[in-house]
């Protein structure tokens, strides 16, 4: 899953080296936020570090004892429809996520479009931090799977084991999130998207793969960083909200039997 996050940045720089004039004028932004919002998330974060370790430590121990009965609810639910929609937007959140995303954001490019360039910069950025956050977390944690132990609150710092937080769900908040905040003042069915993040957070504890607390950290870890970089990259260049733009409609899809989004791209 790492491997797959840090290939992101390949996808992104091959984008943006491809890109046709359509999109070259504009295009330096991109490598500009690339250089600095790592640097910029690290001072968002960096001093309260340690608090939101201890904030971590302190929602995931109490919460543990309600993690064994939403598991068992959770999971017995999980048939019929709900099973086939659950198992559909858990691949959100896989490493087959990244390549679908970064040619999204290829894709856009070839457009004068700078919302729709700027979102899915933004979604694939969003997924490359939200995946090295996710990881730093787990390697703090190293809480045990539900399919290793019965037993919610076994944590083992540096030991390997990885359910806490999900990462599947940081990915897929990460990936859905901009679209949300750059397309809402434009449509208010924009906030739908969030089925889909929502779907992958339950699938993880369905597949028992995660506790409910699990999912619920790599939810917040994709969200707040998607949000802080879309907050950033709105604001920059006066934001691309008051940019010219092209008509774009984006839907939940399937391509080759794996979920994505849909965007419809009309250039009139």
């Amino acid at each position: 899953m790492m491997f797959e996050h840090s290939r992101t940045w390949f996808f992104l720089l091959v984008a943006v080296a491809v890109s046709t004039d359509a999109g070259a004028q504009d295009r330096s932004r991109f490598l500009k936020w690339a250089g600095q919002d790592g640097s910029a998330l690290i001072r968002q974060i960096g001093p309260s570090a340690p608090a939101y370790v201890i904030l971590g430590a302190g929602f995931v121990l109490p919460s543990s004892q309600i993690d064994a009965p939403i598991l068992e609810r959770v999971q017995r639910g999980y048939t019929g429809n709900t099973r086939s929609y659950l198992d559909w937007t858990n691949e959100l959140g896989g490493p087959k996520a990244v390549l679908p995303v970064a040619g999204i954001f290829g894709a856009s490019l070839l457009t004068n479009d700078t919302r729709l360039q700027d979102a899915s910069f933004t979604s694939l950025e969003s997924l490359a931090y939200a995946g090295t956050l996710t990881f730093g977390a787990k390697l703090l944690f190293g809480r045990h799977r539900p399919s290793d132990a019965s037993v919610t609150s076994i944590f083992e710092p540096f030991s390997g084991n990885s359910s806490f937080p999900s990462g599947h769900s940081a990915a897929a908040f990460a990936i859905v999130t901009p679209w949300v905040l750059y397309y809402r003042d434009e449509t208010p069915l924009a906030y739908a998207l969030f089925a889909l993040p929502a779907g992958t957070a339950v699938a993880r504890i369905a597949r028992n793969k995660h506790w409910p607390t699990d999912v619920v950290a790599g939810s917040a870890i994709g969200f707040f960083t998607a949000r802080f970089l879309t907050r950033r990259h709105m604001s920059a260049f006066g934001g691309s909200s008051s940019a010219p733009r092209n008509r774009v409609a984006v839907a939940p899809t399937t391509v080759f039997g794996e979920p994505g989004l849909s965007l419809k791209v009309s250039l009139n």
